[in-house]
């Protein structure tokens, strides 16, 4: 197939995602782009599945307040400037918050209705303060000042809500706030580091939350609102990813090696969990998002599976989950699209990491070329999951290694920390042992390898083709971290503090962090590079890719730089992922398909 047409296919794949059920009537809205180039609100309601909310800009997330009125939240261009609107049918679309610069994450509306709960960091930029909108007197009032990034959760009644405070990228304590009162609570006070999210109210004056207290991987744990009393009622092997309770009803899902396995259960009233199962019906893949009500007896899911995209499932408690949505898929078949196998390798040092491996049903050679493609994060992890980049990479006959390099999430708090500060070279020689165990089972080509990755995973691409310089055929960098002092020094106030736990801080990490930096080792980098990066990203500034456009070009190396002028962190509107893509896509196939 052509790869203008194969590349205008695969992007034409439609999703479905964000799901809430409308308490008061039992219909579900969510997030969809299946009539539109950005995701703007649908409905799904006695068997109609149509756009509720045409809207000319990119909506991020949406919550539905028990009467049924929607509140949501939107940016442009993908500068994450997000604001909030509230829309009903009568009431039309109105603003709530932002459109002045400034970043407002949404939050759940009270029990009854009144309250919007959100967070802003309107004050000065940096620090988000707990706000909430009346929607009886139409005013928004702040509650409590914060300290860094906090996000509303969950409500305990009319005016008492539960909050997560981040403190660090793998560090957050649980809040209990008083929303006339102006007071806010630590709940979750600990030594060390300590992962603490997802509280849910149960009644009784306690509550369920997702943490890691005592333990290598996040459990359920139960917390006594008043004393703080806390312990873990529940924890596996493997993540607790995502929790919900609705009455008496839990739904959690636990992510199994890059893979969401959803159950549900009941809890008694000591907080105990009784008789989990699996719920029947979901396919494989990562779960994105689920809600949950009791009353109605349903509960709704977004995952991200390879063989069928980004879909809505819903399920009778009890019963097993059908799917709920079928975005279009632009004359692809689902049963041709490609399922990643699991296969695990030993680095340097001893330590197993695990890996996902596209193989093409029909290569270019055998074995095939390859792609290492290199997630970000790095507190982040390669899912089983609907990816449109090797998904057509096989399509063309080229096969993908995805390592889930140490740094990465979902193994556990020590694997978590390997890559810290001065051991992130250690990454990098994680992802060339991926490439030495694949080529040494004979399940890709070691001769034709191109090296690709977005943000921190254009950071390891970077340190991979200086550091391998004779490995790689190509590369292709988006939205890449190129010098770690100039990416603190220069990156979205409100995210520096977070981001120097992980790489370290200028003034006292220096020395170590231009040695972990691409840029120091420019000089090694030979193969052919396709840079790309958007001139409003808030987080990755594109003086990162300017720096190094700059030094290669005056080596004489080739490099092929796509800037997008009205693209933030990563690329959001479909004429410029048409373009982006198709030039990544012919770049790689013409470096590694040339005999």
């Amino acid at each position: 197939m052509d790869v203008e047409m194969l590349v205008r296919r695969f992007l034409a794949v439609k999703s479905s995602h964000t799901p809430r059920i409308d308490p008061s009537t039992g219909c579900i809205y969510y997030l969809s782009d299946s009539a539109s180039s950005q995701p703007v609100i649908w409905k799904s309601c006695e068997s109609r599945n149509d756009v509720w909310l045409p809207w000319e800009r990119r909506v991020g997330s949406l919550e539905i307040a028990p009467d049924g009125l929607v509140a949501f939240s939107t940016d442009k261009d993908g500068d994450e400037r997000w604001s909030i609107y509230i829309a009903g049918e009568d009431l039309g679309v109105r603003l709530v918050a932002g459109e002045d610069g400034s970043i407002n994450m949404i939050g759940p509306w009270s029990p009854d209705g009144r309250l919007l709960a959100f967070t802003s960091n309107k004050r000065n930029g940096v620090d988000f303060d707990l706000y909430v909108f009346d929607r009886e007197k139409g005013s928004v009032s702040i509650v409590v000042e914060g300290e860094g990034i906090i996000a509303a959760s969950s409500w305990i009644d009319g005016s008492r809500l539960l909050a997560v405070k981040r403190n660090s990228n793998l560090d957050s304590d649980i809040l209990a706030v008083n929303v006339y009162k102006g007071e806010a609570k630590v709940l979750t006070r600990h030594r060390g580091e300590e992962l603490n999210t997802s509280p849910r109210p149960i009644g009784g004056g306690k509550a369920l939350f997702i943490s890691n207290m005592d333990s290598e991987f996040t459990g359920i744990a139960l917390i006594d609102l008043q004393t703080g009393d806390r312990r873990l009622v529940f924890r596996e092997q493997w993540d607790v990813e995502a929790l919900e309770v609705s009455g008496k009803t839990v739904v959690y899902s636990l992510n199994v090696d890059g893979e969401s396995r959803v159950y549900t259960t009941k809890i008694d009233e000591r907080g105990s969990l009784l008789q989990p199962r699996p719920i029947e019906g979901l396919p494989r893949g990562s779960l994105l998002s689920l809600d949950l009500n009791e009353k109605l007896g349903l509960a709704v899911f977004s995952l991200s599976t390879p063989k069928h995209g980004i879909e809505i499932y819903i399920a009778g408690l009890g019963r097993s989950a059908s799917r709920l949505t079928v975005s279009p898929k632009a004359w692809l078949r689902e049963d041709e699209f490609v399922e990643p196998e699991h296969f695990s390798y030993e680095s340097f040092d001893g330590i197993k990491v695990r890996a996902l491996l596209y193989k093409p049903d029909k290569p270019l050679y055998t074995p095939p070329p390859a792609v290492v493609y290199l997630h970000g994060g790095p507190e982040s992890q390669e899912r089983v999951r609907f990816n449109v980049f090797p998904q057509a990479l096989a399509a063309i006959g080229i096969a993908t290694i995805a390592p889930n390099y140490r740094g990465s999430t979902g193994y556990g708090r020590r694997f978590v920390h390997l890559d810290d500060v001065e051991k992130r070279m250690d990454a990098v020689r994680d992802v060339y042992y991926a490439v030495k165990a694949a080529v040494e089972a004979g399940l890709v080509d070691g001769s034709r390898l191109c090296v690709m990755g977005g943000s921190y995973g254009g950071y390891l691409t970077l340190m991979s083709l200086a550091i391998y310089p004779d490995l790689w055929k190509c590369g292709v960098e988006i939205v890449g971290i190129v010098n770690l002092v100039t990416f603190i020094r220069n990156t979205s106030p409100y995210r520096r503090r977070y981001r120097i736990a992980e790489y370290g801080d200028p003034d006292v990490h220096g020395e170590i962090m231009l040695k972990l930096s691409p840029i120091t080792y420019v000089e090694n980098m030979k193969a052919p590079l396709m840079v790309i990066h958007g001139a409003k990203d808030p987080r990755v500034p594109v003086s990162e890719a300017e720096q190094l456009v700059e030094a290669l070009s005056s080596r004489g190396v080739r490099v092929r730089y796509v800037r997008l002028e009205d693209e933030g962190h990563g690329i959001v509107k479909l004429e410029n992922k048409l373009r982006v893509y198709r030039e990544a896509l012919e770049f790689i196939y013409e470096n590694l398909a040339s005999r």
